[in-house]
């Protein structure tokens, strides 16, 4: 642990990080990152001193971390004081903020017809794959062309999310297990619909029935790390990489975010990056500059296009987009069995995450693996920037090893 650690510090000196603290000390929730060797009764010692306590079932412990309020009747102290002791290294503000506001909408928007957009795709017309089965996102990335080598069987995906409706019937069969960041009490069931949505883009089964996704035979987890407004505090995302990365989780869907970045954030993302774990993060709906986690080169960030190739308006853009992939009008599955469609990065995020999935499959390892076969099996979009697209649209038949 002490040799992780070391190297998650000396990542985060070699790069630059956003976060921000909460300085003024008026929050009474805080994350504190104590140095290595700093040891539970040590670290007690410390929360006595100041007057804190341990939040139940926070400690972040992978990163020497823990999540504190301030004791009955006593106010928090800044984090200058706190920073002070020389067995803290860092200390943030476990700021609560709404993760989906920027990323993903969960309006139904016009919705391009599907005879249009196959028009172009005629070879990925399927006997067993009807229209209605087959959203145009999933036909425009060509995952088709890809299941007769893979499906993504078996791989492992996350979706760090609002949580799972594990009894849809398009889900249910590869509905693998999860965890509840929120409530550790209750299951991961999504009580939003956000998270049911980017499911069934990464993983939906091929029944002729419903909708299909880009890797059908992928297993699916719910970290549910957001409440049904799609809120969530910052300790809780933290947590969520950490149990992905210490499940064995390979590729992680993150289509939330924030404009705040965190130092702590970051550290999560490096270790779940040592882990092996490849995190799909949406670029953002601001129209402007990536939002985090997706700004992280951590990540693989993903913006948003439209059927006719171009980027989505709302779409966020920036140095920091590896990929872009149909963000609007995606239809896919939603709690309670049924299907609608909703636009966003969020919506785009999911559609990269299943050819991750598809990669893993096909003998990609780790971040720079995934990354470099999608590379070589993405093409530019023709009168986009690279800040607008990244490496471009990925083609799935083209996933494959070299």
């Amino acid at each position: 642990m002490r040799l992780l650690l070391t190297l998650l510090w000396t990542a985060l000196l070699a790069v630059p990080t956003q976060a921000q603290s909460s300085g003024s000390g008026k929050k009474n929730r805080l994350i504190i990152g104590f140095k290595i060797g700093t040891d539970a009764p040590a670290r007690e010692a410390i929360l006595k001193r100041f007057g804190l306590d341990a939040v139940e079932a926070r400690d972040l412990g992978a990163l020497n971390l823990v999540v504190v309020e301030a004791a009955a009747g006593k106010v928090a102290p800044s984090a200058f004081r706190l920073m002070s002791d020389p067995a803290v290294f860092h200390v943030e503000e476990d700021f609560y903020t709404n993760w989906l506001a920027g990323v993903g909408s969960l309006h139904e928007v016009p919705f391009p017809t599907l005879r249009s957009v196959m028009a172009d795709l005629p070879k990925l017309q399927s006997k067993d794959a009807t229209e209605g089965e087959m959203p145009w996102g999933i036909a425009r990335v060509k995952a088709q062309s890809a299941w007769e080598r893979t499906q993504g069987d078996g791989v492992k995906v996350a979706v760090v999310d609002t949580g799972i409706d594990f009894k849809h019937p398009d889900l249910a069969a590869n509905y693998a297990g999860g965890t509840n960041v929120v409530d550790s009490k209750k299951s991961p069931m999504d009580d939003n619909g956000h998270g049911t949505h980017v499911a069934g883009t990464i993983a939906a089964v091929k029944d002729g029935q419903g909708v299909v996704g880009v890797a059908p035979k992928a297993k699916l987890y719910a970290v549910k790390v957001l409440d049904g407004d799609g809120g969530g505090n910052l300790s809780g995302i933290v947590k969520g990489i950490l149990w992905c990365a210490d499940n064995g989780i390979q590729v992680a869907n993150m289509s939330l975010g924030a404009a705040r970045g965190s130092i702590f954030m970051r550290m999560a993302l490096v270790y779940a990056k040592y882990k092996g774990v490849v995190v799909v993060a949406a670029a953002g709906n601001s129209g402007g500059d990536v939002s985090y986690p997706g700004a992280y080169e951590e990540t693989l960030a993903v913006s948003a296009s439209d059927s006719s190739d171009k980027i989505a308006e709302f779409s966020s853009r920036g140095k920091q987009v590896d990929f872009i992939a149909p963000g609007v009008g995606v239809k896919s599955s939603i709690p309670g069995g049924g299907y609608d469609r909703y636009s966003g990065t969020s919506m785009a995020t999911p559609h990269v995450a299943g050819l991750a999935a598809l990669a893993v499959s096909q003998g990609a390892s780790g971040l720079a693996g995934v990354k470099a076969m999608l590379g070589a099996a993405a093409k530019p979009l023709a009168g986009l920037k690279p800040e607008e697209q990244g490496a471009g649209m990925i083609d799935a038949g083209l996933i494959r090893k070299r």
